[in-house]
């Protein structure tokens, strides 16, 4: 039986769907902003010294491999209408849904000498993923017909969990061609569910005889005690202390040619363990099965139905009620992340770049690709084009935008963003980004930044400055040999 503490669980899950996050591609190259340690720890920002109070970034996304509200409807004479047929038809194996959202409640960074920059933050994050077999959404809608004499799987998986991460992290540059960074993370977990267990099916035989099954165990933390009464938050909170774990963020760029850096890194390599509030929620195969072989004619005949299909559904609650109760520990890895670009400066502040990056969730890696072009009019306002492939999506435009107004930075930096000015332009709504969006991330926020450092000025002008001082010393030296000539004339 499905209970209010169920559904109370269900909401809270559904409720992290509707704030959003994943990687963020057009990030990658922003180097104006402090927040681009993110991807890559031994990234160095263009300011010597930053620093984001609460709220100096915020961060939203949504990551959906499988369908966009288009392959849900058809369009005919100005009506619309849903089109569930059309929708099953387009989706994938798996579809993965996945939201999630990031705020810093600081940050700090700052160049301790001509090599070394340090970096540290406290950063709140909520994550969710879904997963929908195909299946599973076909036989809702379409029925069983199609799988006569065989067995669909219909094991959705799921998984949110909200913590707090304390960070701090370094670059150092090695030699003018290497520089590596690393980053410790310390993570406190707040709330968690997360599918242990997920192998639900249904087979069907050839007299279309129906037997289902199931096995599932869905472990939490941090929920159950907010469903129960008497729930307070200050009593509370230092239950979440116990949720403890670690991660790192590794990372290195290598400038191959004058004008050509490579760079690589590996972030989120860590996990959570849950010890607080645990409670599980399961199924058990050896009794979760159950055969329906259909209604007899002579009983819907005489009547009798009725007490037939009531019986029916008696057995099935009792073979298919959730078992709940207290749980062990246990741990939930992080979703981890992966990045390889270069970067190639066309000309002074003005580059082209490139990354490629894949998350690894529950053994799935889920690859996508950006590509940016990247320009600084002066140190007052940095600009970012970028152009995405994700999730089985092609239509991503992304921009940045950073006012650098010493020592104010006001930004907003976005993959698949700038499709809502060009959607207002053109249609006059945003009905055709909204109802096209699979990828959609948005980080917006105020910093503090001071001193610029000259040196990402940018290779040309390092350059001219080495070719002018070459020009000037080879000039002493001429001079200094011409009066040296004329001294043994005389």
């Amino acid at each position: 039986m499905i209970s209010h503490r169920h559904v109370t669980i269900l909401i809270l899950f559904l409720s992290s769907l509707s704030v959003f996050a994943q990687v963020e591609g057009t990030l990658h190259y922003m180097n104006s902003l402090p927040q681009v340690v993110i991807n890559n720890p031994a990234f160095v920002p263009s300011y010597k010294f930053s620093l984001g109070l609460p709220f100096s970034s915020l961060h939203q996304g949504y990551t959906n491999n499988g369908f966009s509200y288009n392959d849900l409807v058809t369009r005919k004479d100005g009506q619309v209408n849903a089109d569930l047929s059309k929708w099953i038809k387009n989706l994938p194996d798996k579809t993965y849904i996945a939201p999630g959202v990031s705020i810093d409640f600081l940050r700090l960074g700052f160049r301790v000498n001509s090599k070394l920059y340090v970096t540290a933050n406290v950063t709140g994050k909520e994550y969710g993923y879904f997963v929908l077999p195909k299946d599973l959404a076909a036989v809702f809608v379409e029925g069983n017909a199609s799988y006569v004499n065989s067995t669909i799987n219909i094991s959705p998986l799921l998984e949110a969990i909200s913590y707090v991460e304390t960070a701090v992290g370094a670059s150092y540059e090695v030699n003018k061609k290497l520089t590596v960074g690393g980053r410790v993370k310390l993570l406190h977990g707040i709330a968690s569910i997360t599918t242990q267990t997920s192998d639900i099916s249904i087979a069907v035989d050839e007299n279309y005889y129906l037997t289902a099954s199931a096995d599932l165990n869905v472990k939490s933390s941090g929920v159950n005690g907010i469903t129960g009464s008497g729930y307070e938050v200050s009593e509370e909170w230092r239950n979440y202390l116990k949720n403890r774990g670690l991660a790192i963020d590794i990372g290195a760029t290598y400038r191959l040619l004058d004008k050509l850096t490579l760079n690589a890194s590996l972030t989120d390599i860590g996990s959570i363990g849950w010890n607080s509030d645990l409670y599980q929620y399961t199924l058990d195969k050896s009794k979760a099965n159950y055969t329906f072989s259909g209604i007899n004619l002579t009983d819907l005949v005489n009547g009798s139905a009725n007490d037939y299909m009531d019986a029916q559904m008696d057995s099935l609650k009792n073979n298919f009620e959730l078992q709940e109760g207290v749980t062990s520990s246990f741990r939930t890895a992080l979703p981890g992340k992966m990045f390889l670009g270069g970067n190639f400066e066309v000309m002074r502040n003005f580059s082209f770049g490139t990354v490629f990056y894949a998350q690894r969730f529950q053994g799935k890696l889920s690859p996508g690709w950006t590509t940016s072009l990247n320009k600084n009019f002066g140190s007052a306002i940095s600009t970012t084009l970028s152009y995405t492939m994700s999730s089985n999506s092609f239509n991503n435009l992304g921009a940045g935008l950073s006012f650098n107004l010493t020592p104010f930075q006001l930004y907003i930096v976005g993959d698949n963003l700038l499709r809502i000015p060009s959607s207002l332009i053109v249609h006059q709504n945003l009905n055709n980004y909204i109802n096209t969006a699979q990828v959609m991330n948005v980080r917006l926020g105020l910093n503090f930044v001071f001193g610029r450092d000259k040196r990402d000025q940018g290779k040309i002008g390092k350059a001219k400055t080495v070719n002018s001082k070459n020009s000037k010393t080879r000039g002493k030296k001429a001079q200094q040999t011409h009066i040296k000539v004329r001294q043994s004339k005389r």
